[in-house]
């Protein structure tokens, strides 16, 4: 799962479903909405300089794999949301980043993913938060190899690799070198891997929710700043048990993300309300 830079990330994931099947969440560099990505996805990316002032266009960046897909199906076509198109379901999202007079424009095409990964990944409880984050904009999918049985990741990328070739120009092969492969490392374990750029970069924002304390339904409101939470308003007349308002005391100054809260609420001594309130958090 890869979140765009301006999400809120567990807005977008579905985070019960993701813990079960071990999905890994990432954050990318550029805007857009959430993706999945798995071996029978596709991931291309174009990276140019500009001039200053260019219009900047992604349909005219990834006009090569456009017109490399219309020879396979012809039916394909770009939309105004810069998703390509076939038999009214979508096959590719998009992205783009700028930085100085350099821009990079990447996108997705669906060959065989497992599309019920995808799709319960990306089914988060939206309506448990309010914030100013960039939403996902959600949309009927399709892998190509609906219509080509053979068709597969492998198959699809050797004969995208071949059109560029042959037809577009791109006949020069570039190898990462050591020295690069060291520096992308270090990003990954320096920013891209940690919980402060995941979870941590999202918008402030507000998550309402509610827990079972025996009879009663206590509902609660956790506001977040920098993954972080700030404060815990009860919304209940019912007082509470000086116990259950240690807790609750103690989840503020916690990070809101299932790795820290998970390890921060479960422990041999784990009784049912805990558990409640653990499953509420998300």
């Amino acid at each position: 799962m890869v979140v765009g830079k301006h999400q809120n990330t567990l807005k977008e994931i579905n985070t019960s479903y993701i813990l079960k099947n071990k999905i890994l969440v990432a954050r990318r560099l550029s805007g857009g909405g959430a993706v999945y990505h798995d071996e029978e996805n596709i991931n291309f990316s174009f990276i140019q300089t500009i001039s200053p002032g260019e219009n900047l266009s992604y349909k005219a960046i990834i006009d090569p794999v456009t017109k490399f897909l219309k020879q396979l199906f012809p039916e394909i076509i770009f939309s105004d949301r810069n998703d390509l198109i076939l038999h009214g379901k979508k096959i590719s999202g998009s992205a783009m980043h700028v930085f100085k007079d350099r821009v990079l424009a990447h996108g997705t095409l669906l060959v065989n993913c497992n599309l019920t990964h995808l799709t319960e990944s990306l089914h988060g409880h939206t309506h448990r938060y309010t914030d100013r984050a960039i939403s996902s904009k959600r949309a009927e999918i399709m892998n190509l190899s609906e219509l080509d049985k053979m068709l597969t990741a492998d198959t699809l990328f050797t004969k995208m690799k071949d059109f560029f070739e042959s037809s577009i120009g791109f006949d020069k092969l570039f190898a990462i070198s050591d020295t690069m492969s060291l520096r992308i490392h270090e990003l990954v374990i320096l920013k891209y891997n940690t919980e402060d750029w995941i979870f941590g970069y999202s918008p402030k924002y507000s998550y309402q929710n509610s827990f079972a304390y025996g009879k009663k339904i206590i509902d609660y409101t956790l506001e977040v700043e920098k993954g972080i939470i700030k404060c815990i308003n009860i919304n209940s007349k019912d007082e509470l048990t000086p116990a259950i308002n240690h807790i609750l005391s103690e989840l503020v100054g916690e990070k809101h993300n299932s790795v820290q809260l998970t390890s921060f609420i479960i422990s041999p001594e784990t009784d049912s309300f805990e558990i409640q309130l653990l499953t509420s958090l998300f």
